[in-house]
């Protein structure tokens, strides 16, 4: 009796293995969120959660007293955000945190039912659980923490699953998923133009690629039939073509319409800017091999080199199953064939682009990494294992070298974080504990200010500490019409240079109030000292 129910036993393990591992990344970025992230807080990222404060006081979807970046992100993290404010208007931490654990568990979702429209069976929830787990460095701050990238990835991975659905299905269910992939499109091309360039522009090369296959293949000499026996590949190429015009008139709304009625910066000032000291293409591909762990700086043989040593590896094994996959498509299904096909036109789109446009930051390397998951998963489902439990031991195997990379970005991150100033709570928590409320700093410390304080302290951006001029980014637009009262000036010494040679404190009358070993407070009694004192520096120079 005990022999027959131990197979079963195992089984159930086995089935709930991947399930549990999912879940464990889950609860590793809640405590992250809730327990370093308290502190770790950057005034990019911050500046959602000041938003999101200002739409809930206005009542307002997009706010006419905001300076937008470079988009309006008309659906992002401050729906979410302006949810946890609501339950928690006191504590921006916990609101923040709320906000982010239902972004998360929405993110999870869709990969679970994109893995399930694809076809790629317990390969699929392995690639949704490792999804789950920060196993890079910008992975961690700009998705799995800060949101920021999530949220595009949130909706092409959608967008997808509902193509993907669409194939075998009846004539009117195909045409209604074609309508709401239309629609989460159009939405998604609102937030600015990544949308189009990073998904939308390398789906239509991979799915007409595979339509072309199809249509070789075949057999078939006449369009009609030769039509009729690629249905599959032709809704394809049909829906990659409405998605994108979807998101293409999203785009235009927002940029040639939207833009004029709010303050936003546009992308128009992008150019093609190829020059002998910029990447090179072979080094912005790599850049995107190095994002499954990879960290420079780390020692051999610590911990940290091991992991990044992992972390190269894994890079390593996403450009195997790239070539391995490439190799043998036309033995694979439709489905598994546009995965591929779409990684490696999403790598050459965004290659050229990164290398030859004036624009470039790793991060924005971050959308790709969901499919490149999604083509590990391939290959681990079609490959050809001839030994038994070769195909699971490999699932578990890169797993465990994720986990190990996650779990070192985690404690890298927390250690030397890579945006959040450390201290600065610290001194957020004394200027409202001694009856600061309102003053002036740097833009890399206003917005994290606002937030680690949960809204107590205003805080106006200089773009420097010599001059009173406030830059039209990321803050509200009152602050270039209105004054501080009694306001405070926060010298950031590692970031702004010492304080005795900033020109707002060597020609201001102000008063030295706090001092650690980075940040040092100024109090003024009036905006019209900093005025006066921006102005003497002025005529000094």
């Amino acid at each position: 009796m005990k022999q027959s129910l131990q197979p079963d036993w195992r089984s159930r393990l086995w089935q709930a293995l991947p399930w549990l591992w999912m879940a464990a990344g889950y609860l590793l970025d809640l405590w992250y969120q809730l327990v370093p992230g308290r502190w770790i807080v950057d005034s990019d990222l911050a500046s959602e959660m000041v938003l999101a404060d200002l739409l809930n006081q206005e009542g307002s979807i997009i706010s006419t007293n905001w300076y937008y970046s470079t988009e309006l992100k008309v659906v992002n993290l401050q729906w979410f955000y302006r949810l946890g404010l609501m339950l928690f208007p006191n504590d921006w931490h916990l609101a923040r945190t709320f906000g982010m654990m239902i972004t998360l568990a929405l993110y999870a979702a869709v990969l679970v039912l994109l893995a399930h429209f694809a076809g790629l069976g317990r390969a699929g929830l392995w690639m949704a659980g490792t999804l789950m787990w920060p196993f890079g460095q910008h992975y961690l701050v700009y998705a799995i923490y800060g949101g920021y990238y999530l949220v595009y990835t949130f909706f092409y991975i959608l967008i997808l699953a509902l193509i993907l659905r669409s194939q075998d299905r009846s004539s009117r269910s195909c045409v209604r998923l074609w309508i709401l992939a239309c629609v989460v499109a159009a939405i998604s091309g609102v937030n600015g133009v990544k949308q189009l360039m990073v998904f939308h522009a390398p789906l239509l090369l991979a799915s007409a690629i595979v339509l072309a296959l199809a249509l070789h293949d075949c057999g078939k000499t006449e369009w009609r039939g030769a039509l009729a026996a690629c249905r599959a590949q032709v809704r394809l190429f049909v829906a990659s073509i409405l998605t994108a015009a979807a998101c293409a008139a999203g785009y235009f709304l927002s940029n040639s319409v939207l833009s004029k009625l709010y303050d936003v910066k546009s992308y128009n000032f992008i150019a093609w800017n190829r020059s002998d000291d910029w990447f090179t293409l072979d080094r912005v591909i790599m850049d995107f091999f190095h994002e499954f762990g990879y960290q420079n700086g780390a020692l051999l043989f610590h911990f940290s080199g091991i992991a990044t040593g992992i972390g190269l590896l894994l890079g390593v094994f996403m450009a195997f199953c790239m070539v391995r996959l490439l190799l043998r498509l036309r033995t694979l299904r439709t489905t598994d064939q546009i995965l591929v096909l779409l990684l490696i036109c999403m790598v050459a789109v965004c290659g050229v682009c990164y290398t030859y446009f004036q624009e470039y930051y790793l991060y924005f390397w971050l959308m790709n990494l969901p499919i490149g998951i999604a083509v590990m998963a391939v290959e681990l489902k079609t490959e050809r294992f001839h030994l038994p439990g070769v195909r699971q031991a490999a699932a578990v195997a890169l797993a465990c070298a994720f986990t190990v990379c996650a779990v070192h970005t985690v404690r890298r991150e927390i250690e030397k974080p890579s945006l959040a100033h450390k201290g600065l709570d610290t001194v957020a928590a004394w200027l409202v504990d001694n009856g600061y409320t309102e003053g002036y700093a740097t833009f890399w410390n206003c917005n994290a200010m606002i937030e680690l304080s949960s809204g107590q302290l205003d805080v106006w951006t200089l773009a420097n500490l010599s001059d009173d001029a406030s830059p039209d980014w990321l803050q509200k637009k009152d602050h270039l019409t209105t004054d501080p009262e009694h306001p405070f000036l926060l010298v950031d010494t590692q970031e702004d240079g010492p304080a005795e040679e900033m020109g707002l404190v060597q020609y201001g009358d102000c008063e030295k109030v706090y001092e650690d070993d980075r940040y040092v407070i100024y109090a003024f009694d009036s905006a019209a000292d900093v005025h006066a004192a921006a102005a003497a520096a002025r005529a000094a120079d």
